[in-house]
């Protein structure tokens, strides 16, 4: 069988995939660039997760797609299901995730950001001893009504996190499922009932034709007082209508690590909106990095290697998708 790598490789994916051919010796694992374009044809197996349709068509043997992460919105699904293609990918960095989430309601509840900046650039000091008001502090997440967008690994973890802080916590799903789902005090197939009852809404959706603008320009301008965290995908929230209700004041605030536009290849600097975002004063910024620290890099690493090794044993990855739902 053979294995082709297209996605970036350091000393630490390849110290683990020379591990990998000295455990199945009559496998081959293409890692090289140069040249691997002739190798693709008959792949069997492609690591990688961002694949345009051209590659897709040009592997006629291929049989499985292992993803180094868990979003699909960068792999021609379409072609991929057309053909039986199977994908397995990972969702070993959500808690990292999660973690992020949690981090940004509390810099923003906490005022960290601003008073941070404050403090450094001016030497400004806040609190009631400082300026005879209890308006000028911080506020807290505790007991802070909750809802969870989206009740997969990443959801699961906040509202794990949440449990910490007392929080009652209302998950969202598409689908029903049989039984009740841990940390969660409540599940909802309805989107209305789960804003209704939320002051700080997360939202951990992947992007699929379903959750694409689930959060309309309608549905944002209806969050009055809210606080949303998107760490799924940008285009699940509209563009516009996000930016409108954080300027008009109808959210309280927003705390965005997923966004609309991102660099090329090479690249550092990008406007992630076309609309201002980044210049209105109630939101934190994250240029999507929620999933990325060096320990959630190892993980995606050892658990994108388990996927392998298990479909070179067994003819079945530990965690594959379903293309049909893209999740």
């Amino acid at each position: 069988m053979k294995v082709v790598f297209c996605n970036k490789l350091n000393r630490a994916w390849m110290d683990n995939i020379e591990a990998l051919g000295k455990e199945f010796p009559d496998a081959r694992f293409v890692t090289k660039k140069e040249g691997m374009d002739g190798e693709i044809e008959d792949a069997e197996a492609i690591v990688g997760g961002e694949l345009p349709l051209h590659v897709i068509q040009r592997a006629k043997n291929l049989k499985i797609i292992f993803v180094p992460y868990a979003g699909m919105d960068a792999v021609p699904l379409d072609d991929i299901k057309a053909r039986g293609i199977r994908i397995a990918n990972v969702h070993v960095n959500a808690p990292f995730v999660a973690e992020r989430c949690i981090a940004m309601a509390l810099a923003f509840y906490g005022r960290i950001i601003d008073y941070h900046n404050d403090f450094k650039k001016n030497r400004q000091w806040h609190g009631y001893w400082a300026t005879g008001s209890i308006k000028d502090t911080w506020n807290s997440i505790q007991g802070r009504s909750c809802a969870v967008i989206g009740t997969g690994a990443i959801g699961t973890n906040i509202a794990k996190y949440l449990k910490i802080f007392g929080c009652p916590i209302i998950g969202f799903k598409k689908r029903s499922v049989a039984g009740t789902l841990k940390y969660f005090d409540q599940i909802t197939l309805d989107l209305t009932k789960a804003l209704e009852k939320s002051e700080l809404v997360f939202v951990a959706l992947p992007l699929t034709r379903e959750t694409k603008g689930l959060f309309s320009a309608q549905v944002l301008s209806g969050m009055k007082g809210k606080f949303l965290v998107n760490v799924g995908r940008g285009e699940v929230v509209d563009e516009k209508g996000l930016y409108l209700a954080l300027k008009d004041g109808t959210l309280k605030g927003a705390a965005i690590d997923a966004w609309y536009n991102y660099p090329g290849e090479g690249e550092t600097r990008a406007e992630p909106s076309k609309y201002p975002i980044l210049d209105l004063p109630n939101v934190v910024l994250s240029p999507h990095l929620a999933g990325l620290t060096p320990q959630a890099a190892m993980k995606i690493i050892e658990g994108t290697i388990d996927n392998i090794r298990a479909y070179l044993k067994t003819g079945r990855a530990e965690t594959e998708m379903n293309p049909a739902l893209m999740y």
